[in-house]
């Protein structure tokens, strides 16, 4: 099933700030997008039927560049759109314009999901659009006048999405460790979380919003703010995603962040969430 939508973004802002991106470093350490495209191959739009997907992803650190090595796919047919220069690329590890992508951390569970959605026969070609930032809480996406402006990089993707030409087949949503940390309420976090599903539904209307079960922080975990991502799915437009908390520390590296065999753990519970949230 794929879902249209992306063409009717419209610019919320001025002309010339409706594609600026907000430097999150300043704000928030670490954060320094991945942008080097000297060993990048930029390819046309080409056809974009129901056999492609185009999934945009947002969340924190463990859906940027902070998997230790880079992952290669079997299929060939995985593209990416850099929301940063609108431009499309063959998708390699580190992606563009996600932090990360350092000699540690080089690699993603993103490209591991693309590859098994084409391989389990669900797409012949995947394009992804990640946007993620690391050690964000969901407070500073849902506040459109909080720095780093989050919040604004959302109608920034739509834009994006709409002059490639993308149509939009799944948002995923991956965030919650910083909430943990930060003893986020369970009404704070819904609510703040709502925010950002209509700012997305403006934005790329029409298009599933998959909400993944994550909290897991360095041992702890919060039952508020997983309650929170369970109560905004509707099974309408806001669907359940993966869950995030079946991945045990030997999955982590660090008792957080996914290691290898976690990224294609999570890879393969997103393919399921995306199967039974799309009809697949």
């Amino acid at each position: 099933m794929l879902f249209g939508g992306a063409g009717l973004a419209y610019n919320r802002f001025t002309a010339n700030d409706a594609y600026y991106i907000y430097p999150s470093a300043g704000v928030i350490q670490w954060t320094e997008p991945y942008l080097d495209i000297s060993d990048r191959t930029e390819v046309a739009r080409g056809d974009v039927s129901g056999r492609t997907a185009v999934i945009v992803f947002i969340g924190q650190s463990l859906s940027v560049n902070s998997v230790p090595t880079a992952y290669t796919p079997v299929n060939s047919n995985i593209d990416q759109l850099n929301i940063w220069d609108g431009k499309l690329y063959k998708a390699k590890d580190p992606l563009l314009g996600i932090n990360g992508g350092d000699s540690q951390h080089r690699g993603t569970w993103l490209l591991r999901m693309a590859d098994k959605l084409i391989s389990d026969g669900h797409y012949d070609r995947v394009i992804i659009v990640p946007m993620g930032v690391g050690n964000t809480r969901v407070g500073q996406w849902s506040d459109p006048n909080l720095e780093p402006y989050l919040f604004n990089r959302i109608n920034t993707a739509g834009l994006r999405m709409r002059d490639a030409g993308l149509p939009c087949t799944a948002i995923m949503w991956g965030q919650g460790e910083s909430d943990t940390s930060a003893n986020t309420s369970q009404a704070s976090y819904a609510a703040s979380l709502q925010k950002v599903i209509g700012e997305f539904k403006r934005a790329i209307p029409g298009c599933p919003f998959l909400v993944a079960q994550e909290a897991y922080y360095y041992g702890n975990t919060s039952a508020a703010v997983l309650a929170a991502q369970a109560s905004v799915v509707d099974n309408v437009h806001v669907f359940a995603g993966e869950n995030v908390e079946l991945i045990g520390p030997s999955g982590r590296y660090d008792n957080t962040h996914l290691n290898e065999s976690g990224a294609d753990q999570r890879a393969t519970l997103a393919v399921s969430a995306l199967v039974a949230a799309l009809g697949l």
